[in-house]
């Protein structure tokens, strides 16, 4: 299948998933309008029909729930293994549920003005629910469909940097819009109820309409069982399938750290591990939007599959080398070894190491420290002396970053180190604490180096750069360090180098001085560099810069 073929299923899936949360979300408001008072929804109920009932709105519509229910079912059935992440198997269960309870709304509503030229009214509707006694029914029937609605736009768009802006304010949507719907119908439900002459009128005519009901009755048991029966033979073929593949089928063996599970062909690496209850982080489900699943092939590359479009995609976002592959999209045709590169919890894929923070993804501040001249300077030396000064540069860093109020260290490796800041917390907090970190660690490293010359006759050259993005930090392979990757640590990288090249000790970009507040283009004097999108100011020190400002000010921190 081609690239276009392939994202365009994807992309299908949530685009036909938005336009039915969309829809969802303006019931909800039309219910929310029953606050003020029936007329009012009802003018608001007039809109809705005029756009849903016209034959665009039908054919997105109704087109948008054929196609995202049989995309659904399509999932499931390729679907080698039922274990998935909580989150994950929550929306499933709640997105098989939804057509059981929209079905027999549907019909009451659309197949009933279609065929009897019944257009539904709000005091119609929420009388005879009076009369049936199920109002209760009524309240909770948006509940599933808006909570798979809310999961899936999370899975989705978790990553954006504009849903991370707004996460506070889709979150407030997500809680206090079902509970205005439900205010809003109990508000009608006591408006027509205390209005005497109209509920003579709305009993005769409940009266007036069962032959429609038991029709429309028969017709909703008719899709009902259908849809039931659509899920029954989706599982039956699962079933099939899988002792065919087990009986004629010719098994591949994952060799894991410390593990090694055997699976039909055709299995994906995550599948594997979740089937075989093996801890393997995926932020995004296994649908290559994110990179938390990669795994490096270090036996049997031979036996893996050329990556597909998708998985290409995000591959090349993160730079990954050619032995990393994303566990979701890899599904071995023979015997291969792999490593997780991000661990998580509950459970390690290592027997006998402790419990591991799960994986996160978030817009943070960052700084690099690279020993630029490290392998050329200490060639120069003995080596018990090289030694010394690797762990005097190593220690140098970490007391300074402790001092300094922390910072999480991720990339240790002998020429310097990444340290991200605001992890659960504002980003212009989070920058102001990188930049006091930089000063002091500017401080410390000059110290560092005027002692080496005297002691060693040796002057290092040491490079700081900072910047602001977001960044996927987890567990990383055998070690016990912590894995930074994504746009930020691709920033700094590229900064370090930058400011290598031209002489200076301090790379600092503009992405994290903005959100700090503090102006160096007024303080310092200068203007910063253009570097193909990403400005930046060159700096030997911090001398001739703002002061940093006091990082104690309270902020407001995410949940």
């Amino acid at each position: 299948m081609t690239r276009a073929g392939l994202l365009s299923r994807r992309n299908l899936r949530l685009t036909t998933g938005l336009v039915l949360f969309t829809y969802i979300l303006l019931h909800l408001l039309n219910h929310a309008l029953g606050l003020f008072s029936v007329a009012a929804a009802e003018g608001g109920l007039r809109i809705a029909l005029a756009v849903w009932q016209s034959l665009p709105g039908t054919l997105l519509l109704y087109g948008s729930a054929i196609v995202h229910v049989a995309l659904a079912l399509e999932s499931l059935f390729a679907r080698r293994t039922l274990r998935m992440a909580p989150l994950d198997a929550v929306r499933v269960l709640l997105g098989l549920g939804i057509p059981t309870l929209l079905i027999g709304h549907a019909v009451a509503t659309r197949l009933a003005w279609q065929l009897y030229a019944e257009s539904p009214h709000y005091a119609h509707v929420v009388w005879s629910l009076r009369a049936s006694g199920a109002q209760g029914l009524q309240l909770a029937l948006l509940v599933p469909g808006w909570l798979h609605g809310c999961i899936g736009v999370h899975l989705a768009f978790a990553r954006r940097r504009w849903y991370q802006r707004l996460h506070r304010l889709f979150y407030s949507v997500m809680l206090l819009l079902p509970v205005l719907g439900a205010l809003g119908y109990i508000s009608m439900d006591k408006e027509l109820a205390a209005d005497a002459a109209n509920r003579a009128q709305l009993d005769a005519s409940l009266a007036s309409t069962p032959r429609i009901d038991d029709t429309l009755s028969s017709v909703a048991q008719a899709l009902l069982a259908a849809y039931v029966a659509a899920i029954a033979a989706v599982f039956i073929a699962r079933i099939v399938r899988g002792l065919i593949e087990r009986r004629f089928g010719s098994l591949v063996r994952i060799d894991y750290p410390g593990r090694a599970v055997s699976v039909p062909r055709g299995w994906s690496v995550l599948e594997a591990s979740r089937s075989h209850g093996l801890s393997h982080q995926s932020m995004c489900g296994g649908r290559a939007r994110c990179s938390t699943c990669r795994v490096r092939v270090t036996r049997g590359a031979a036996h893996c599959p050329p990556p597909g479009p998708a998985e290409r995609v995000t591959l090349a976002r993160i730079g990954a080398d050619p032995q990393v592959r994303l566990a979701c999209q890899l599904r071995p045709a023979g015997d291969i070894a792999v490593t997780p590169l991000l661990r998580t919890a509950p459970r390690s894929l290592l027997a006998g190491q402790p419990r591991q923070a799960p994986a996160l993804e978030q817009v943070l501040a960052g700084l690099l420290v690279a020993w630029v001249d490290r392998d050329a300077l200490l060639h120069s030396l003995l080596p018990q002396d090289a030694v010394f000064l690797s762990m005097r540069f190593n220690d140098c860093i970490a007391n300074t970053l402790e001092a300094a109020g922390g910072g999480l260290e991720c990339n240790a490796e002998a020429r310097g180190l990444v340290a991200v800041f605001g992890v659960g917390a504002a980003l212009p907090a989070a920058c102001r604490s990188a930049l006091a970190a930089a000063e002091a660690l500017d401080r410390e490293l000059k110290a560092l180096a005027a002692g080496w010359q005297g002691e060693f006759g040796v002057t290092p050259r040491f490079v700081i750069a900072l910047h602001a993005g977001p960044v996927a930090i987890g567990e990383a392979g055998h070690a016990r360090g912590r894995t930074a990757a994504g746009p930020l640590v691709d920033a700094l990288a590229r900064l370090a180098r930058l400011a290598s090249d031209g002489g200076f000790a301090i790379a600092l970009s503009q992405r994290l001085q903005q959100p700090s507040g503090i102006d160096f283009a007024s303080t310092a004097g200068i203007e910063p560099l253009p570097a193909d999108g990403l400005p930046w100011w060159p700096l030997a020190d911090f001398s001739r810069a703002a002061k940093v400002a006091d990082t104690s000010t309270p902020e407001e921190t995410h949940p």
